[in-house]
Formats: C-alpha cells, sequence, structure tokens
C-alpha cells in the first residue's frame, strides 16, 4: 500500500504546490477566467492526455491522481462561483468552468492520440 500512497502524496504535494503559485501570479482581477479556472483547465488538458497514454500504475497514480489531483480544485471552483452577485453570474460562471475543461480534456486526449 505505501509504494502506491508515496507516489500519491508527492504528486498532491508537488500539485498544490503548482497551484499556489499560479494563484500567486495570476491577476486577481478577472472575472471568469481566474487562476482557478486556468489551474482547472490545465489540468484536464493534461488529464486528457495522460488518460489516453495508459501509463502504469504508479505513474498514474503520480501524475493522474497526485499532480493533477493536487494542482486542480472543485471546491474552490464552487466558492468563487457562489462569490458572483447574482444566479445569472453563477451560472455563466460554471458553464464556462466546466465547458473549458471537458474541452480542454478533450483535446488533450486527442492530442494523446496524435503525438503517442
Amino acid at each position: 500500500m505505501l509504494k502506491y500512497l508515496l507516489p500519491v502524496a508527492f504528486g498532491a504535494g508537488l500539485g498544490a504546490a503548482l497551484r499556489y503559485l499560479v494563484l500567486y501570479f495570476w491577476p486577481s482581477s478577472y472575472q471568469i477566467f481566474t487562476a482557478i479556472w486556468l489551474v482547472n483547465v490545465l489540468g484536464a488538458l493534461a488529464m486528457g492526455f495522460v488518460w489516453t497514454t495508459q501509463p502504469s500504475g504508479l505513474v498514474f497514480n503520480f501524475l493522474g491522481t497526485g499532480l493533477l489531483g493536487g494542482l486542480t480544485t472543485f471546491s474552490t471552483m464552487m466558492t468563487q462561483a457562489l462569490s458572483k452577485n447574482s444566479f445569472k453570474q453563477r451560472l455563466i460562471y460554471l458553464l464556462v468552468q466546466i465547458a473549458a475543461g471537458l474541452l480542454s480534456f478533450y483535446f488533450g486526449h486527442w492530442c494523446g492520440q496524435y503525438f503517442i
């Protein structure tokens, strides 16, 4: 069990550190294209690529579950949606996040098929 846990823990720590850096350097004035949007879209893109390449168990534990799990955040996306002033703004924010994530995942999946 420990041999599977360590790659996840190490990857999650790296992913969370990367998310922190993006949040630190990304301008906070954007209303829809926030730093959380960026990390979620990049994480979805990378997961599409990783999913297509089908790495071994330990590599997937590190990359998919650990690194990309630590990088992306669903709960902060929900919290940011609730901080919007109206239901319409909340809905637009969530739809943009989800659509961008899905498109990014499929683009990463396509890149994985095309380049590998």
